[in-house]
């Protein structure tokens, strides 16, 4: 069997070394995590998915607190083009007690981390707080039943203090980002206010790496920002639409 984890990055650990020292930074932070996908082929060579292969760990729920955590590894094995050094990506996701709904989100929260660690080697996305991402002109939504529709990119908040950079041993730093689903009034106060305000005015509403279909808006909460009237107008139009399609 083929020692994946052996292959040397292009820091001084190599790859097992290095999901080793992501393992206890998790441990350390929050929890023991555990494998929950493996990109076998990714590893082996043999992966059609372009960008590096991605694995994602998971901390599960314990005690008090009812939410799983789930991580990326393998983005941070290379330092993505351009600069913006040795990533990984990080998101809080809700356990209920539902199994399958508990499965449905958590599949969710560790695709999100997945697709984002191979993102940053494929395409040119500054990775910094407050920085948006929306993969087309009319997405929708990320969640189901929510209104979410693009990405921010914030510190995480929920592990203990400390976890946002990780020093290894004979290594480069790695930093730990969460793609944080938001929605348009959100995506319109940062091109607004500006990256620091928009990332200040989340903190200061209470937003966190927690996937919540139901987050109230920072928008308002934050800014009192107001939609454009034009907004407002379509907004009526697609309820009024909504509801003659019910009767």
């Amino acid at each position: 069997m083929q020692n994946i984890w052996g292959r040397s990055s292009e820091s001084a650990l190599s790859g097992e070394e290095l999901r080793e020292e992501v393992r206890l930074h998790l441990a350390r932070h929050l929890g023991d995590p555990h494998i929950a996908f493996s990109d076998n082929d990714g590893w082996a060579g043999n992966s059609r998915e372009p960008g590096p292969p991605v694995d994602v760990l998971v901390v599960p729920p314990e005690g008090e607190r009812r939410f799983a955590y789930v991580c990326s590894f393998g983005s941070s094995l290379k330092k993505r083009p351009g600069g913006g050094g040795r990533m990984e990506f990080a998101l809080a996701v809700p356990q209920n007690g539902d199994p399958q709904s508990d499965l449905a989100i958590l599949n969710l929260g560790a695709n999100i981390v997945r697709q984002f660690a191979k993102l940053v080697h494929i395409q040119s996305i500054r990775v910094l707080a407050g920085e948006t991402v929306q993969f087309s002109r009319n997405p929708r939504p990320i969640l189901e039943g929510s209104k979410q529709v693009a990405f921010t990119f914030m510190e995480p908040r929920l592990p203990s203090d400390g976890f946002k950079r990780m020093a290894p041993p004979n290594g480069e730093a790695v930093l730990f980002w969460s793609p944080v689903p938001i929605d348009r009034d959100e995506l319109d106060a940062s091109g607004r206010h500006g990256v620091i305000q928009f990332t200040r005015g989340l903190i200061r509403a209470g937003v966190t790496e927690m996937l919540h279909a139901q987050r109230p808006s920072a928008a308002r909460a934050a800014y009192g920002l107001r939609r454009p009237f034009v907004k407002l107008v379509r907004d009526c139009v697609r309820r009024v639409r909504g509801r003659g399609k019910s009767l």
